[in-house]
Formats: structure tokens, C-alpha cells, sequence
């Protein structure tokens, strides 16, 4: 907890920025309630399958711990808790770490978990929210990209060159 977690400027309309922060919020919720409650499964709409098979479910995990690995680096190297949105304060370039493999090792892992909600979750609703998220926190990381590019110039150029958006 050594920065404290702080509201930045969205970089993207606000509205909409805040929007994806709670379908993610929501999503991860579902992963939850489905997984400790199986009645809750019957109640998602636009369910495309009625029982997921144990394979699917093994996929699941694996996901899951794949985004867990890339979260808690990133948490722990960005101070355990960050801020939402582009800082309006003093701040320095991560590059160490998990940072080394991924330039977005967070937004790496929503990724992940949304891969392993839609498996433990089949819906097709939940699977067009997760769909219309991942491209908005696309457009959310080419404008952070564009502020760290004008905010640290060549060395966020070489490290950009050198280092994987995603993995």
C-alpha cells in the first residue's frame, strides 16, 4: 500500500471509462457467485450451454492463475494499489518486474479472467459486454500509450520497442 490508490484523468470519454470499470467489476462478481453457487448458473441469460464440462472448467483455472500471475506482480510493482486513469501528478515509468514481459500486464490479466469467466459462464450476453470491454480498455491503453510516449519520450520509445503490449 505504499501508493495509496488515486482517481486519475480518464483517457478516454469519462462516461464511458467508468463504464468498463464496472462491467469488469460486475464480470469478476459473476466469475465469483457462479463459482461458490451453482443455482446461480441457471439464472444467466443467453446461456449457450447448461453444463460445463470439467475440461472446461480445468481451462478455467488456468486462466484464472495465468491472470492471477500477471496481477499481483503488477499490483505489487505499480505500489499495490494505482490509480484509475492517466496520472495528474509526478509518477515514473515500470519497467521492472512483470513490467519486462508485458508493457500491460493488468490490463493483460482482465484478459485472462474474462477468458475464464466466459468458460465458466457460456453466455452470450456476458460474452458481448466482455467483448465490447476488451476494446474499450484497447482504446484506453493506445491513449496511455500516446500520454506516456509525450510524457517520458525516447525511453518510452525504446522500452515500447523492446517490450510486448500484451504478452
Amino acid at each position: 500500500m505504499r501508493a495509496g490508490f488515486s482517481f486519475g484523468k480518464p483517457p478516454i470519454n469519462k462516461a464511458l471509462f467508468y463504464l468498463t470499470k464496472a462491467i469488469l467489476s460486475v464480470t469478476f462478481a459473476f466469475l465469483v457467485l457462479a463459482s461458490f453457487f451453482r443455482e446461480f448458473f441457471s439464472h444467466i441469460p443467453g446461456l449457450i450451454q447448461n453444463e460445463v464440462p470439467d475440461v472446461q472448467k480445468l481451462m478455467c483455472m488456468i486462466f484464472l492463475f495465468a491472470g492471477i500471475i500477471l496481477l499481483l506482480p503488477a499490483y505489487y510493482t505499480m505500489g499495490i494499489f494505482t490509480r484509475v486513469g492517466l496520472p495528474t501528478s509526478e509518477h515514473v515509468l515500470q519497467t521492472e518486474g512483470v513490467y519486462r514481459v508485458s508493457r500491460n500486464p493488468m490490463y493483460t490479466s482482465f484478459f485472462f479472467f474474462f477468458a475464464a469467466c466466459f468458460l465458466l459462464i457460456p453466455s452470450l450476453i456476458l460474452a458481448a459486454l466482455m467483448l465490447f470491454n476488451l476494446i474499450i480498455h484497447h482504446l484506453i491503453i493506445k491513449k496511455e500509450e500516446s500520454y506516456l510516449e509525450s510524457a517520458f519520450g525516447e525511453v518510452y520509445l525504446q522500452y515500447k520497442k523492446s517490450v510486448a503490449r500484451y504478452l
